[in-house]
């Protein structure tokens, strides 16, 4: 358990999903680094820190365009000159059109950290698997008030990359070890078969065929009264992201991938919920 949480919760603004974080609340995210960094101590990974944008490209290849364009969040900016904004620049209030010559940029918002690792890899053949461990700042475009669905938040996560054996043996290997260090947290952790949310006309088949191959799993712990969310994930991906970026394996196939996801902000949150529900049954005895 790590005391003194509940009292350092979140901050929300004025936009749905969007928050400040207290410094004791920011101390809580630093102890669970310190903890996800002990369980994958033995791993050798290549430790990266990832910036809140990540290249267009990257997410129209990827097909995450295609399958999540409800989720994305785009970059803009002005693409006239200093004589057209002129002519503008009484709109810049709230509430004005200032945004309307705003053109798509060559960036998005990163959606999941281990989107950066990919295109680290590609066009080349592994000669052994590839572990790394990143951190970026994620957006997600989910205008909700629902208590730890946070549409800029931080995400860290264990990716490896290699033979598919190898990557559901990681899978799996990970799944019960989060799940035993968020138990040992005090948190009443369920593990779930899960999917993606997905979009469009095809996203139920894909939902189906996701859930039938037992590629997702979430790690599922209340945050609120009445509210269960995932807290943290562990997935495979196959051969997605190794035949896309051209990342092989000796014998020329493409390589697997599998990753797990922890949502810092999330596991803080049902820390401070477990926390509150602890005290609450102690002071009902």
């Amino acid at each position: 358990m790590i005391n003194g949480v509940r009292q350092a919760l979140p901050l929300q603004t004025a936009a749905p999903g969007v928050a400040l974080f207290p410094a004791q609340f920011e101390s809580v995210l630093a102890r669970l680094r310190t903890d996800i960094d002990d369980l994958a101590a033995a791993e050798d990974l290549t430790v990266l820190t990832a910036p809140p944008v990540l290249p267009r490209d990257v997410v129209e290849r990827s097909g995450y365009v295609r399958e999540f364009p409800h989720l994305l969040g785009s970059v803009h900016n002005f693409g006239g000159d200093a004589s057209e904004w002129l002519t503008r620049r009484a709109e810049a209030v709230s509430g004005g059109t200032w945004h309307d010559r705003q053109e798509i940029a060559d960036v998005v918002l990163t959606p999941a950290a281990c989107y950066h690792i990919y295109p680290l890899l590609g066009g080349t053949t592994l000669t052994a698997p590839a572990r790394f461990a990143v951190e970026a700042s994620c957006y997600r475009h989910e205008a909700t008030t629902e208590p730890g669905r946070f549409r800029s938040f931080r995400m860290r996560e264990l990716v490896f990359i290699g033979t598919p054996d190898a990557c559901v043996e990681f899978r799996d290997r990970w799944r019960q070890r989060v799940a035993d260090w968020l138990t040992s947290l005090g948190l009443d952790v369920v593990t779930e078969t899960a999917t993606d949310p997905f979009f469009g006309p095809g996203a139920k088949l894909l939902s189906v065929n996701q859930r039938a191959q037992e590629l997702k799993f979430e790690l599922v712990a209340p945050v609120a009264d009445g509210l269960r969310q995932a807290v943290a994930s562990a997935n495979c991906h196959k051969d997605h992201f190794g035949d896309i970026f051209g990342i092989e394996l000796p014998d020329g196939s493409p390589a697997h991938s599998a990753c797990v996801a922890f949502g810092l902000e999330r596991i803080a949150l049902a820390v401070a919920y477990a926390e509150r529900d602890g005290a609450s049954r102690s002071e009902s005895r």
